[in-house]
């Protein structure tokens, strides 16, 4: 029962320091959080809990970090307001297929505009991402991790920013489900198939080769979800 009020803590430190930023404008744009102990101790929750909330403002772009710096409000804030709505409490079948029907959606209509927009640099790096997460399965690295800066690289190529604000939650709990399946080798085997058709026809800007083989991918892992 630890994991669910876990959760919940993270998410009023994360409302409350959203608060303090968007609201009470105690901390500007571009302005440095205080330490962790200080904010902390302000926030009233530990510095996991704090850490968790972070995290999560820093994928609505509310917050980055800043590696041997600290955490900084982001210059140009989101201009819609955070959803702090997470899709957490996957450890179900349902629940865990009722996310990638909603993937099955909306992913494919991104990759067919990832296919318009992205630049030729947009599509290397793609293609770049696709590279590693073959190495890191034939390695034994973390190839969830891999797949899913795969699949955000798409996102970010579509250059839809709504899309790209709501990946990050997705991400979260796709995240959730992968340590809690116990198909991961043959989810890993349909990534990987996959993954190279959506590379081979976005490379080739073919739309709807695309969009079909981005349907097929979430269609299979829904189907691994049953089995």
């Amino acid at each position: 029962m630890e994991e669910p009020k876990k959760a919940k803590l993270s998410q009023q430190a994360a409302e409350q320091l959203l608060d303090m930023i968007m609201e009470e404008h105690r901390y500007d744009s571009g302005s440095k959080l205080p330490n962790e102990n200080e904010l902390s101790e302000l926030l009233g929750v530990s510095r996991t809990t704090l850490r968790e909330a972070i995290s999560f403002l820093v994928a609505q772009g509310v917050l980055e970090f800043q590696r041997g710096k600290g955490t900084f409000v982001a210059r140009e804030l989101p201009r819609f307001p955070v959803d702090m709505t997470t899709l957490t409490d996957l450890k179900s079948r349902a629940r865990a297929q009722d996310l990638f029907e909603m993937r099955l959606i909306f992913e494919p209509a991104t990759v067919a505009l990832a296919c318009a927009r992205a630049s030729d640099e947009e599509l290397e790096q793609i293609r770049r991402k696709a590279e590693r997460m073959e190495q890191a399965a034939a390695t034994g690295g973390d190839w969830p991790a891999a797949d899913q800066d795969f699949h955000l690289s798409i996102i970010r190529a579509s250059h839809n920013e709504y899309m790209r604000r709501l990946y990050p939650i997705i991400n979260d709990a796709v995240s959730e489900i992968l340590q809690i399946s116990e198909n991961r080798r043959h989810m890993q085997e349909i990534a990987l198939a996959d993954n190279r058709m959506i590379l081979d026809f976005l490379l080739r800007r073919d739309d709807a080769g695309a969009r079909y083989a981005m349907s097929i991918h979430m269609k299979h892992l829904i189907h691994t979800l049953k089995v």
